[in-house]
């Protein structure tokens, strides 16, 4: 059976192109948001570690031997 009526294409409405921009724009601007939210994410984790370290090497009488 063949279909009655116009086929158009997505491309063919006159409104498509501004579409088309405003979903390509929203979407760079959630990569940019994942992307700065995924530096923060790792400045912090880097502070973390690094004062980790810190009392880590500030103290290495506090760690016990049990063997003795």
């Amino acid at each position: 059976m063949k279909h009655q009526g116009q086929k158009r294409s997505l491309e063919s409405y006159k409104i498509f192109p501004y579409v088309a921009w405003t979903t390509s724009i929203l979407f760079a601007f959630f990569v940019y948001n994942i992307a700065m939210e995924l530096q923060t994410v790792a400045d912090q984790l880097q502070a973390q570690a690094e004062s980790l370290e810190t009392k880590a090497n500030m103290a290495p009488e506090a760690i016990v031997d049990f063997e003795s």
